[in-house]
């Protein structure tokens, strides 16, 4: 399995299960991805916030099978509620304890930042969805297809897109938004947000990595890898620490990175080109992270708290970090510390780090006058952290590119945007794939 991302992790996991011997190459010094863990003065924190949700079925198996426990093993669940950072009478919106899509229907009925011929609006226009079992044409935007509400659902609306697609929602697709809503309602607590209590590494990588050294697998670190040669006996794969032949390979990593895991003989036959031209079509998203640590011990109105845009989208409560680091958070004092969350592009990037991390303090500060000064930040930006989510867009899927070789990775879901649910099940269905192509019959 050549990428140690959550798509390859996954894949690896599953084969090891069915008693595959599993060799897993990762070119980084950490395994994860584009959602990973990266140290910084000693603190374990993430290259991202990555928001799961109680629809995420697939991701979820997969964390109980890992961590051999029940319920959410290394998340917290909490009810669907977008609540402002600033001071105010309530939340904009929160999902109600009744099954879905009640649940949904409910929060917007209770919503206290619509007035009662708007909330009666989003009921219809979610019934309406519902009857159309969540389908809309693939030409439409997130914008375009919201315009018939009112303006103030609307504003509670486009955050979740934005934040469910990492692209903005003038050209995200609708198709998407609407195939999430309706992921959302089929399951009980679909809606629920489920904030990790483990750095991302450490929530699925790394022990699935443990699981695949236990059955007798490896796992290489810093090991750049390509699929060099298909032959009749197996692959072959050019390694830093050398080349070898394996009975057959799946390739997991980033959609830029594609090519470059494959040699120019193997991207020449009939899908693996496709794929490739597929993936070459594609434009990408950045996410950005302003990390910010106090003094204080902070309170927010919830773990995850609504921004005004300007420049950050949502602030999350990450104490977690500093419990599980100890040692370092009183060197550096801390006693409280937030994660900013800035989705897609925008004027942000032109900003500098130093910059940047005053403009989201002013913000802060711009929203609760009595907010304190951070005495400790760190700016991380991905820049390739999601492909754009548009209408039109055309993906390889998931599973058998050729013989002996199979494809995995966020972006191979015909139907999700780029999120950690998509990778999962693009490293189980690789594997299953594999695993069909090879066991004896």
């Amino acid at each position: 399995v050549i990428g140690g991302g959550w798509a390859g992790c996954v894949a690896a996991y599953a084969l090891s299960a069915q008693g595959y011997p599993v060799v897993l190459h990762e070119a980084g010094t950490v395994l994860g991805g584009r959602a990973r863990r990266v140290e910084r003065s000693g603190l374990p924190i993430d290259n991202g916030q990555h928001l799961l949700v109680g629809a995420y079925a697939s991701t979820l198996a997969t964390l109980r099978s890992i961590h051999g426990q029940p319920g959410d093993p290394g998340l917290r669940r909490f009810p669907l509620v977008v609540a402002p950072f600033e001071r105010s009478p309530g939340p904009l919106l929160e999902a109600s304890a009744l099954p879905p899509p009640f649940d949904l229907v409910g929060g917007f009925l209770r919503s206290r930042a619509l007035a009662w011929r708007e909330r009666i609006d989003a009921v219809r226009w979610l019934r309406g969805v519902a009857r159309s079992q969540y389908r809309v044409p693939d030409g439409r935007t997130v914008d375009d297809w919201l315009s018939p509400l009112p303006a103030a659902v609307q504003r509670l609306l486009s955050p979740l897109a934005l934040a469910a697609m990492n692209t903005s929602t003038d050209r995200a697709s609708a198709a998407v938004f609407a195939h999430v809503l309706g992921r959302i309602a089929a399951t009980r607590g679909g809606s629920d947000f489920l904030l990790p209590l483990l750095d991302l590494s450490e929530l699925l990588p790394e022990p699935a990595a443990r699981r695949i050294e236990a059955r007798g697998g490896e796992v290489r670190l810093r090991s750049t890898a390509r699929v060099a040669a298909i032959r009749d006996d197996g692959v072959e794969i050019a390694a830093s620490e050398g080349t070898w032949v394996a009975a057959a390979a799946i390739v997991a990593v980033g959609p830029h990175q594609l090519a470059g895991a494959l040699a120019p003989s193997i991207a020449q036959l009939p899908e693996v080109a496709r794929a490739t031209a597929q993936v070459g079509a594609l434009a990408y998203e950045p996410t950005t992270t302003v990390w910010l640590g106090f003094r204080e011990r902070l309170r927010l109105p919830v773990h995850l708290a609504r921004l005004d845009d300007r420049p950050g989208h949502w602030v999350v409560d990450r104490h977690d970090v500093l419990e599980r680091a100890q040692e370092a958070a009183q060197a550096q004092s801390l006693r409280g510390l937030l994660a900013v969350v800035i989705s897609a592009g925008g004027p942000h990037d032109d900003l500098d780090a130093k910059a940047l991390v005053g403009e989201t303090h002013t913000q802060l500060r711009r929203l609760r006058e009595e907010f304190p000064a951070p005495v400790w930040s760190q700016v991380i930006a991905e820049r390739r952290a999601t492909w754009s989510c548009v209408p039109g867009v055309s993906k390889p899927i998931a599973g058998r590119l050729a013989d002996r070789l199979y494809l995995a990775g966020d972006y191979t879901d015909p139907a999700l945007p780029a999120t950690l649910e998509a990778a999962v099940a693009s490293g189980e269905r690789a594997a299953k794939a594999l695993v069909d192509d090879t066991r004896p019959r």
